[in-house]
């Protein structure tokens, strides 16, 4: 567990024992009719938290030959396969003797902006930003010198990665239920709109990197040739829709801490994996 998750995790179990204590304190204290809230206007925040989503669009990764980047781009150049065989040690030939079948994402870090204008003290409109860097790693296996007589098999393993990167534009109305002037909790949903680009795509033999991006186009890569290699750019826009929770604790000079979790639906661009499909992530949102 990085850093970073232990900071978080911190931080929501932090923000949680205030909850509590805010509850307890004030629950015989004060109704829903004692508490207003008089606040109209913006308010302006920053969004610290993790994200899990869907592993359906990891199989992108997983350089199967229906994929548009696939290990048969790479091994069918005469060049690249010389180079692998050669680093796997081979006298006779090589292949590939398996692909991943069970890619997935690792947990993201998922930092944003946020800002909601208030109509009243119980409805908001709501605009967020988040940016992740999404990761799956996986292991492709090789077979050395296959034997036509049966015999144990020369099979090594060697990783293979995929990297994306995301940005979630979520649009909605906030409905909060105050419960007193320190805690209040929050039900929000609407509509997503979000951006992917996919960074890398490749496997590793012996710690060199074989991208499967095609950057050289009907040439082909050819060795020492300064080849001109073409920016390709996978991904684009991709919509859906996403609902969420949670509680807001308000302390002194007008600072709010909301510890929430948010559910998505929604189709990532990525060829061949845009059906719709769910994520989920937690957070603290930190208000001015």
């Amino acid at each position: 567990m990085n850093h970073y998750i232990k900071t978080f995790i911190f931080l929501v179990l932090t923000s949680a024992f205030y909850s509590m204590s805010f509850a307890q304190e004030y629950s015989g204290d004060a109704t829903e009719t004692e508490y207003t809230n008089e606040v109209k206007g913006w308010i302006f925040g920053l969004n610290v938290g993790v994200y899990y989503p869907s592993k359906a669009t990891a199989a992108f990764y997983n350089g199967s030959s229906a994929n548009v980047n696939n290990v048969d781009y790479v091994m069918s150049n005469y060049y690249w396969y010389q180079e692998i065989f050669f680093a796997l040690g081979a006298n006779d030939s090589i292949s590939v003797a398996g692909l991943p079948q069970n890619m997935h994402y690792q947990i993201a870090m998922r930092p944003g902006l946020y800002a909601q204008y208030c109509f009243n003290d119980r409805l908001a409109l709501v605009i967020e930003f988040n940016y992740m860097k999404l990761k799956t790693n996986d292991v492709i296996t090789f077979e050395v010198d296959p034997k036509e007589y049966l015999t144990e098999k020369d099979l090594r393993l060697y990783p293979i990665r995929g990297v994306e990167e995301r940005v979630y534009a979520d649009i909605g109305l906030k409905r909060t239920y105050p419960q007193n002037d320190k805690l209040s909790y929050f039900a929000m949903g609407g509509l997503n709109v979000n951006s992917t680009k996919v960074k890398e795509s490749s496997f590793y033999v012996e710690e060199k990197e074989y991208s499967m991006i095609n950057t050289y186009g009907d040439n082909g890569y050819i060795p020492n040739s300064n080849m001109q290699t073409y920016d390709v750019y996978q991904g684009g826009i991709g919509v859906g829709m996403y609902a969420g929770a949670g509680a807001a604790l308000t302390f002194g000079n007008g600072i709010v801490i909301e510890p929430g979790v948010t559910a998505h639906w929604l189709m990532v661009k990525l060829e061949r994996y845009q059906n719709m499909n769910p994520g989920i992530g937690a957070y603290v949102r930190f208000l001015f």
